[in-house]
């Protein structure tokens, strides 16, 4: 009779992150990972849309604090992002330089559309501001 359980791990785990999780904390864990479980194949899809974890059969989903669904069971993997606001030296020479997130809402600003969420992503507190030096 064929034993049920294996004796060590295999199959397949799908996981759903951004480009930015992706490279920065996933890769880096499976580089250790996956050479110590040579039977489990892992496919990664890279995707800004935060597709429904659930209904798209995905085994993990990587989300940033303020995007995890409220049914979903969060683990952390990775401490906490800041993010920083930034604008061209010739762009705020021009302009006034924001001083709270507020303030963005008078100035020429590329934002990212979730369209899973229905919108521009939002600003969460705190939100660090700065200057890029090209």
């Amino acid at each position: 009779m064929r034993h049920l359980l294996r004796d060590k791990p295999a199959g397949t785990i799908r996981i759903t992150a951004t480009d930015h999780t992706v490279d920065t904390v996933i890769w880096p864990k499976l580089t250790d990972f996956l050479p110590a479980y040579p039977d489990i194949k892992v496919e990664i899809s890279v995707d800004y849309g935060l597709r429904d974890i659930v209904a798209d059969r995905f085994d993990i989903g990587v989300r940033t604090g303020d995007q995890v669904a409220k049914d979903m069971i969060a683990v952390r993997i990775a401490p906490d992002l800041k993010m920083v606001i930034v604008g061209a030296p010739a762009y705020l020479a021009k302009q006034k330089t924001p001083k709270s997130p507020q303030d963005l809402l008078q100035h020429d600003c590329i934002t990212l559309r979730l369209t899973s969420a229905g919108g521009l992503y939002v600003l969460s507190a705190p939100v660090y501001f700065g200057i890029l030096f090209t």
